[in-house]
């Protein structure tokens, strides 16, 4: 009974339909076809011609939680000077700018704010000894992960310190014993003007450092290059201005005193850090 009502394949004609000639049947086929191997064509998941690679590359974690903190500390410290004493910074950038006699009243001026030159001596401190850290990380990364960044950054601070303590300390009883102490302080006072605007060149330079893409740390670190070259040259020729009359007669001096009291303490420093680091 059911076999007499249900059919498994209804014809076309039971419907009032005519089935088409074989050519336009086929034709009708060569035409879907067509369109369909467009999409699969146009559709660059569904064409099999095309290979498409999903190349991940890894992406290594590195903690520069201490980095951070250390950098918002400086910003936050650079900040408290400039908002405490903006005439501070006015001052120092106009005795920077100045490098003849007639700014004798604004070097008196800047010698007579204690306190604010050392908070700025020390935070050149912390400001070198953080792009020391950097650059080894950038030029030896095998060595800098031998230590924690702590470490290393500590070892950096002590060393900076101790160099420009130890040479203060030297250049003061040198001055006393030889009672040239005028000569000296106009000296020391060039060396430390000079550090407090490298340290707050630096900042920016460290903030590229630690945070840009390898191409644009590459320009950084040779900006940063270029920018202590021109200062440590700007602090010579100034030193000149002060014991041109002790080496008016040979220049040689004092090249010999450069290399003694200025590049040796920091390229020993350098030195035993790096074999540290080994």
């Amino acid at each position: 009974m059911f076999a007499n009502l249900v059919q498994a394949h209804p014809s076309m004609a039971s419907y009032g339909l005519s089935l088409p000639p074989d050519s336009v049947q086929r034709l009708m086929d060569q035409r879907w076809h067509h369109a369909l191997d467009s999409v699969f064509a146009a559709n660059a998941q569904l064409n099999t011609k095309n290979v498409i690679h999903a190349i991940h590359k890894p992406h290594f974690f590195k903690d520069s939680t201490a980095i951070f903190y250390l950098l918002n500390g400086l910003v936050l410290m650079l900040g408290f000077i400039r908002l405490s004493n903006a005439k501070y910074f006015q001052l120092l950038w106009a005795v920077f700018r100045s490098q003849s006699s007639s700014g004798r009243s604004l070097k008196e001026k800047l010698q007579s704010a204690t306190v604010w030159n050392l908070l700025l001596n020390v935070f050149f401190v912390f400001s070198l000894s953080a792009y020391g850290y950097l650059v080894i990380e950038r030029l030896m990364p095998h060595r800098a992960g031998s230590l924690s960044p702590e470490m290393v950054f500590v070892l950096l601070f002590v060393g900076v310190s101790a160099v420009y303590l130890g040479k203060y300390l030297v250049i003061r009883f040198s001055g006393w014993a030889f009672r040239v102490e005028n000569v000296t302080e106009h000296y020391l006072f060039n060396v430390f003007l000079i550090n407090k605007i490298m340290g707050i060149a630096l900042l920016p330079m460290i903030v590229l450092l630690a945070f840009a893409q390898p191409n644009v740390a590459q320009g950084a670190l040779l900006a940063s290059g270029l920018l202590i070259l021109f200062l440590l040259v700007n602090r010579y020729v100034r030193s000149w201005q002060v014991f041109g009359s002790f080496f008016q007669y040979s220049r040689f001096h004092f090249f010999t005193y450069l290399c003694a009291s200025e590049l040796l303490p920091l390229a020993v420093l350098m030195k035993l850090l790096v074999r540290g680091l080994a």
